[in-house]
């Protein structure tokens, strides 16, 4: 039989990490970072124990691999409506926009594949969490939000840096809300709703939020 070459080894490594960090990604987004030995990673991945610290050194170094995979793609897509914002109109209509550069990212990546769907289960359980694994991810976080809470700024110019962080983090609650996925509405109404609908939800959530924006920049 023909030894196995570089090439092959390179690409095992690569198929084991890729398999690591998708079953990782789901079962971190159903039961969270400490609901979920490492064991239950490798089996749901079909790879060995040993490849976890072998591939990332440490569950919480795998944990870190599983946020930043998809992390900048969210942050790319954020940044580039966030450059085609307008810079005048009615504060309505720039409120909407601001929201969209926000949320629609998250709605569009949803759709294209259920790999996405674990993803912002995750990051929603990971915003109402005062876990430590949070400190471990907020550096592809943080930055993007003060994007967002300075382009806010540019909207409402008279408005205090205290509110506009309020705002975002109200804009962030209700975005996370809509794609937690977690059947609250699907109990809520016996079934004829379904949480996972996010194009059917979304245009409600940013018209409430917009609302929220413009009476909160009121006060």
């Amino acid at each position: 039989m023909p030894s196995k070459t570089k090439a092959d080894s390179s690409n095992a490594r690569g198929d084991s990490r890729t398999r690591l960090l998708d079953a990782a990604e789901c079962l971190f987004a159903d039961r969270g970072f400490t609901g979920v030995p490492v064991r239950d990673i490798t089996q749901r991945a079909g790879t060995r124990l040993a490849d976890v610290n072998e591939l990332f050194g440490s569950k919480e170094e795998l944990f870190k691999a599983v946020i930043s995979r998809r992390a900048p793609l969210i942050n790319a897509d954020r940044e580039a409506r966030l450059a085609a914002l307008p810079a005048d109109g009615d504060a309505q209509s720039r409120v909407r926009a601001w929201v969209d550069a926000f949320a629609m990212p998250l709605l569009v990546r949803s759709e294209e594949d259920q790999g996405w769907c674990h993803y912002l289960r995750l990051i929603a359980q990971m915003h109402n969490s005062r876990s430590f694994v949070l400190l471990l991810v907020v550096e592809h976080f943080n930055p993007m939000a003060a994007r967002f809470i300075a382009a806010l700024q540019t909207i409402f110019p008279k408005m205090p840096p205290e509110t506009a962080l309020h705002i975002y983090q109200l804009m962030l609650s209700c975005t996370m809300n809509l794609f937690a996925d977690n059947f609250r509405m699907n109990s809520l109404s016996k079934g004829k709703v379904e949480s996972s609908h996010f194009r059917v939800h979304y245009p409600m959530m940013v018209e409430f939020v917009v609302a929220g924006v413009l009476e909160a920049s009121r006060l």
